[in-house]
C-alpha cells in the first residue's frame, strides 16, 4: 500500500504452513509490487482475535522485520478492521466466528476521520448472546464481518421480533449507505482486510500510536484450548 492505493493483495490460509506461509506470501507481493522490503516504511498487522496460529505467526512474522529492518510497526485489532472496512458506521455490530458455534464480537464506531472509537471491550459469546444485546441498543446499527453473514437470518430474526427493519442491499441505502433509526443493515463483507488493516496502521502512525516490536501483543479475547486443559487438568 502506498499513497493510499493497494500495490499487492495476496490470500492464503496458514493454518498448516504457519510463519512459513507469511513469509512467502511477504515475498511475492513485494516482487508484485515492484517493491523491496527495505522501502517498506511502515509494518501493520492484525492483532486479534481470530486464528490462534494464524495470530502467533502474522505477529511473530511482523515483529521480526520491523525489529531488523529497524522500521515502526502497528497492530490494528480485527474487528477494528472489519467495522472500519464497511464506514460510515456510527453503530456497526462486528462478528467473527471463533468456533463450536461461538462468535468474537464488539460495537464499534468509525468517525469522519476513520478512527475506529469502542463503545464496549470484544467479547466470546454466544451469536444469540450478542445479537440480544446489540437489541438492547435499538436500530440505526450496522453488521458487519462474516459472523453477521453467517448468522444474518438470527439477526433478521431477532430484528423481526424487535420491530426494527432488516436492510440486506446497500442499493436501498446508496445516499447515506448508513441504517436509519429503525433499522438494520447488513453490510458487504470482505474476505481480505489487508488495505483496511494498512489505512488504520496509518491513522494511528499519524496519532503517534506505534509500537515497539517487543510491545506488540496478540488480542486472544479467549483462552486457548491448550490453556483451558491445562486449567482443568491443574484444578482437578
Amino acid at each position: 500500500m502506498s499513497g493510499g492505493r493497494e500495490l499487492s493483495l495476496r490470500v492464503s490460509d496458514i493454518r498448516d504452513a504457519g510463519a512459513a506461509s507469511v513469509l512467502d506470501d511477504v515475498a511475492r507481493a513485494l516482487a508484485e509490487a515492484s517493491v523491496k522490503l527495505s522501502d517498506v516504511e511502515l509494518f501493520a498487522v492484525t492483532t486479534g482475535p481470530g486464528s490462534f496460529t494464524g495470530l502467533r505467526s502474522g505477529l511473530a512474522t511482523m515483529k521480526a522485520l520491523a525489529a531488523t529492518l529497524k522500521k515502526p510497526v502497528v497492530g490494528v485489532p480485527t474487528l477494528h478492521a472489519i467495522a472500519y472496512s464497511v464506514r460510515p458506521a456510527q453503530h456497526v455490530a462486528t462478528m467473527i466466528p471463533a468456533g463450536r458455534g461461538e462468535v468474537y464480537a464488539q460495537i464499534l464506531c468509525v468517525n469522519a476521520e476513520g478512527k475506529v472509537l469502542e463503545y464496549e471491550e470484544p467479547t466470546h459469546v454466544s451469536p444469540a448472546g450478542f445479537i440480544e444485546r446489540v437489541a438492547r441498543n435499538g436500530g440505526g446499527i450496522k453488521w458487519a464481518g462474516n459472523g453477521s453473514s453467517k448468522f444474518s437470518e438470527m439477526v433478521r430474526e431477532q430484528a423481526n421480533a424487535s420491530g426494527i427493519k432488516f436492510v440486506t442491499d446497500y442499493a436501498e441505502k446508496l445516499e447515506t449507505n448508513e441504517p436509519s433509526a429503525n433499522e438494520w443493515m447488513l453490510a458487504t463483507s470482505f474476505q481480505a482486510l489487508a488495505w483496511d488493516v494498512g489505512a488504520l496502521a496509518k491513522i494511528k502512525l499519524e496519532d503517534g500510536a506505534v509500537s515497539s516490536a517487543e510491545e506488540l501483543r496478540a488480542l486472544y479475547v479467549r483462552q486457548s484450548d491448550a490453556e483451558i486443559k491445562e486449567q482443568c487438568r491443574a484444578q482437578s
